[in-house]
């Protein structure tokens, strides 16, 4: 085996990634199987896809090899978007997964997401760092004979009925849906129009490149699927990132929705009384106020996908959402899976009769605002030490994650980002003079607190 790149930029808080091959190769993979099948155990079985990237085919054959030297068993799974790990590993009972993806990262990048039992989610605090050591301490893997059951056709269509047995569309549903070119191309028109909605499509054929449009869903990259849904008067439209985890909506006015608006939607339509919602600390203050209404229970916790996949098993939560667009559901074992929020949404809509626009405009109003602030960064965490030790002598704040301070009118949050030199600032009001004057104190007090670190 080559000298494998294990540099430290590659491992992140929840996965590997890096620019393949300058960061990341076959070395690198190979020695990843290594130490993610000696983590696994000897004998044990996993589950294995992944994405359309150019270079994943070749990733996964490396990733594999270094997998044989602890005998593990293989469920190839094909190429298949990341919701089916969760779904492949808890239907078939399997003892963990991986795939080959770097998700949303531009199409030079490739990686890894690794799963646990149950499909949980292995990230720096439970396990990855673990990987992250054995993989560098590892000079030799000797591979061995694979054992690997091609399971990849069956595992789709098993997803595809599982998916739809939960789902009842009544009534013409239109949408408009945009895969990006990535993994749920084909795959998701069809599981729509099974599921009875009329479904147009724009890329739609995978293509690792993704020359059609940058990977990640947001508002820039979505042009094309706003114009298709407010020309066409769709209900809705939703674009996915390459790997499926993470899908956002467009609604009829050209709207492209934050993740926890879209959670507030569903929230308001569909918690039942004692039911649990999940949501992060820069989350819009209407998912609480929703859940209340509804005799719900909000639980807010900390941005990042393995906390929110392990407060889904254990709050036994019905829902949850972050605001970059991955939702959960519990009935599809509390992965972040796009599709289903996606079927959820036409449900939803042809039980309502309301297209999502509508939706959207029964929601209360607010004001918001957001920015990312850059910074040195070995300050960040430094400067939100001390805008918390200031704040706590006057104002109402949460410390879960960075620091969020609660005012009557609205509130404002400070967070250092994990994986850049930036900290991200969230506002939100009740009326624009509100969040005007909230924003230019949390701007206040951030270069207030910079200026002290500074000087240190």
């Amino acid at each position: 085996m080559a000298e494998a790149k294990l540099g430290d930029g590659i491992f992140k808080a929840y996965d590997i990634r890096g620019i393949y091959p300058k960061e990341l190769d076959e070395s690198t993979a190979e020695a990843l199987g290594c130490s993610f099948g000696e983590y696994m155990g000897r004998g044990k079985t996993i589950g294995v896809c992944m994405d359309v990237r150019l270079s994943s085919g070749s990733l996964r054959k490396s990733f594999l090899k270094g997998v044989s030297s602890s005998d593990i068993k293989i469920v190839d799974l094909g190429v298949a978007p990341t919701p089916v790990i969760y779904f492949a590993v808890s239907h078939y009972g399997l003892d963990g997964g991986a795939i080959v993806t770097a998700s949303h990262n531009p199409p030079e990048w490739n990686g890894f997401k690794f799963y646990g039992k149950g499909g949980e989610a292995i990230g720096m605090q439970n396990g990855l760092s673990v990987i992250r050591d054995t993989s560098r301490r590892n000079s030799r893997c000797e591979s061995r004979e694979l054992l690997v059951e091609d399971r990849s056709a069956r595992a789709i269509d098993d997803y595809e009925k599982f998916l739809l047995g939960k789902i009842s569309v009544q009534g013409k549903v239109r949408i408009g849906i945009d895969p990006g070119n990535g993994s749920y191309s084909a795959i998701a028109k069809r599981v729509f129009e099974k599921a009875g909605a009329e479904v147009l499509a724009i890329n739609d054929s995978p293509d690792g490149s993704f020359a059609a449009r940058k990977p990640e869903p947001n508002e820039e990259t979505l042009g094309r699927l706003r114009e298709l849904v407010v020309d066409k008067r769709l209900d809705f439209g939703i674009g996915f990132d390459p790997d499926g985890d993470r899908g956002v909506f467009v609604d009829g006015k050209g709207r492209v929705l934050r993740g926890d608006l879209a959670l507030a939607v569903f929230v308001r339509n569909l918690l039942g009384k004692g039911e649990k919602v999940v949501f992060e600390v820069s989350s819009t203050d209407l998912i609480r106020e929703e859940a209340m209404r509804k005799g719900g229970i909000p639980i807010m916790i900390r941005v990042g996908r393995t906390f929110f996949l392990r407060a889904m098993a254990d709050e036994k939560a019905a829902m949850a959402g972050e605001m970059s667009g991955h939702t959960y559901f519990s009935e599809v074992y509390g992965g972040d899976d796009a599709l289903f929020a996606g079927l959820k949404m036409a449900e939803l809509v042809s039980r309502r009769g309301k297209p999502l626009s509508e939706l959207v405009d029964e929601l209360p109003h607010y004001e918001s605002f957001s920015a990312e602030l850059k910074v040195d960064e070995k300050l960040k965490y430094g400067i939100i030490d001390k805008i918390r030790e200031k704040l706590s002598k006057t104002e109402k704040l949460v410390t879960i994650d960075g620091v969020k301070v609660i005012m009557d009118d609205g509130w404002f949050i400070l967070r250092a980002s994990n994986t850049t030199p930036i900290v991200r600032l969230v506002a939100e009001a009740k009326s624009r003079d509100a969040l005007d004057r909230i924003v230019e104190m949390a701007k206040r007090e951030f270069k207030e607190a910079e200026t002290a670190a500074e000087r240190k």
